[in-house]
């Protein structure tokens, strides 16, 4: 196993392990009791961290992980419905409930 990452909360580091795993690579979270500890030892040693099988399994966690960080950029789109202009990462709009038209 290798360390591929190191957290800022247990939160962060178990949603990038689901991310991992939900892509099919074995991924397990460590340090999960250690935050107490900060100032006695770094943080470094004692935040939550995301380890991957080594080998091919660290390239292909990273490009899972900022395949997840890129921000999708759908378009904005105009209710049929009421005519509220909604933001494109959302598929509902929230002045009438009608969904958004996928072609």
């Amino acid at each position: 196993m290798k360390r591929l990452l190191t957290c800022a909360n247990l939160v962060e580091a178990q949603h990038k392990a689901n991310l991992l795993i939900a892509a099919g690579i074995h991924a397990e979270v460590r340090n999960t009791y250690l935050a107490g500890a900060v100032g006695d030892i770094p943080f470094v040693e004692a935040g939550p961290q995301v380890w991957v099988n080594a080998g091919h399994d660290v390239q292909a966690a990273l490009n899972v992980l900022a395949a997840a960080d890129r921000v999708a950029s759908d378009p904005d789109w105009v209710c049929a419905e009421c005519g509220e202009p909604i933001e494109g990462q959302f598929a509902q709009c929230w002045q009438c409930g009608a969904m958004r038209p996928f072609a």
